[in-house]
């Protein structure tokens, strides 16, 4: 648990380090949901979990209270230390480990005045959306909001996710899409299409950051037509 501490803690000076350093370019924050206090979900690939805090630094003020949804695996809780340092509640659980008892919770903080972040990509494969994301924002009503992340210098690991670390003294890009309402009371094949459809969006808008980053090659897949 101290090492977690620790690890979350320096991920967290880390983050502060890069933001400072970097000059960002960065589109389309919802202030109208954030003025107004409508909940809604803000959702990026886990291998770009860092641009979530790049935004919170970025986009000011923010009246909306701002939670993330954090594995119950060892790297997890190291994530979840850092964002008690950013100002960021966090729910338990993921697609695998206490999903129910999350979904439950995130369904609670959608009736408030939240901004939910999470990855819809589960611990493995990465960058391929669950069926999690769809379900919450259609049993909810409340929209998604995709955001994507890059900077021109990074180390991208070889982690399942395709970790991307980006380093200081770098160009940045921070892109939020417009938002999306999921339809109430889909059966299995409908949620499979919105499923397929947010996936592209979310696989096409991360292209497109480290394309406007100046990244020669995306390590993101294409996707699917």
């Amino acid at each position: 648990m101290i090492v977690q501490e620790l690890i979350g803690y320096l991920f967290y000076l880390y983050t502060r380090l890069v933001f400072h350093t970097t000059r960002w370019t960065a589109e389309g924050w919802t202030y109208a949901f954030d003025d107004e206090k409508q909940s809604f979900f803000m959702s990026f690939w886990h291998g770009r979990l860092m641009g979530a805090t790049f935004a919170k630094f970025y986009f000011k003020p923010q009246k909306l209270h701002p939670y993330v949804l954090i594995s119950l695996h060892r790297d997890g809780r190291a994530v979840a230390a850092a964002m008690r340092h950013y100002g960021i509640k966090t729910v338990d659980g993921s697609s695998k480990r206490n999903g129910t008892a999350a979904g439950l919770a995130i369904m609670r903080l959608m009736k408030e005045d939240s901004l939910m972040a999470m990855a819809p990509d589960g611990r493995k494969p990465g960058y391929k959306m669950t069926k999690g994301l769809v379900a919450l924002a259609s049993e909810s009503g409340r929209p998604i909001v995709f955001t994507a992340f890059s900077v021109k210098r990074a180390k991208i690991f070889k982690t399942w996710d395709r970790f991307m670390l980006p380093l200081p003294f770098n160009k940045g890009v921070i892109l939020n899409a417009e938002p999306i309402y999921v339809p109430a009371e889909l059966d299995a094949e409908q949620t499979e299409v919105w499923r397929k459809k947010l996936e592209k969006r979310l696989l096409d808008l991360t292209r497109l950051a480290d394309e406007r980053a100046g990244r020669k090659n995306s390590p993101v897949p294409q996707g699917d037509e």
